[in-house]
């Protein structure tokens, strides 16, 4: 019997719903709630989008030193204006540029057999990559303003140090890539 009586009590109490100021509070606070999760999502994508950005820059840098370790020639990785267009050995594209600023657009790595750091006709394009729109690429020095050629032996052909900043358009998340003179690759957190 006792069971019963409270079954119905509560049964009273769902019959008699919700006051205003209750549902009014409740909706403030799920709204709090969202907007802090909306942001924090964001937050996250952000920092998501440079890591893989990063992860894709020494993915390319990384290539190109096995390629010209394994060939035995120089490749080369530089920024590109269109490294998303079909490839056409004809008039090299996706090619180089020296044009704008950093490698935001984009970038590509073939095999530069005449060691210029521009690709030409009849050097072989090996990968390209596309940067989200929302992302910088920029040198922070002169020796991989452009580019950066690994020479047979796996060394930079400038013989010096580079470094290459990652950030997203906030500047919430900012990642270096540096290129060591001997050709390793290292990312740190600035």
């Amino acid at each position: 019997m006792r069971f019963a009586g409270r079954e119905k009590n509560w049964v009273l109490a769902c019959d008699r719903g919700f006051t205003l100021v209750e549902l009014i509070v409740t909706m403030t606070i799920l709204t709090v709630v969202l907007v802090i999760a909306g942001y924090s999502f964001t937050g996250f994508t952000q920092r998501n989008r440079v890591n893989a950005t990063s992860d894709d820059l020494v993915r390319a840098l990384s290539l190109a030193r096995s390629e010209a370790i394994t060939r035995g020639a120089a490749v080369t990785a530089c920024r590109s204006a269109n490294p998303d267009v079909a490839d056409n050995p004809s008039s090299p594209a996706p090619a180089c540029t020296t044009a704008g600023s950093g490698w935001q657009t984009g970038y590509i790595v073939f095999a530069d057999t005449n060691g210029n750091g521009a690709r030409d006709a009849d050097e072989e394009l090996l990968r390209t990559f596309a940067v989200d729109s929302s992302i910088t690429v920029s040198a922070d020095s002169a020796q991989v303003a452009d580019y950066v050629t690994y020479l047979a032996s796996g060394f930079l052909q400038s013989g010096n140090n580079g470094t290459l900043t990652v950030a997203n358009s906030q500047g919430s998340r900012t990642l270096k890539v540096e290129i060591s003179a001997t050709g390793r690759v290292r990312t740190y957190t600035p």
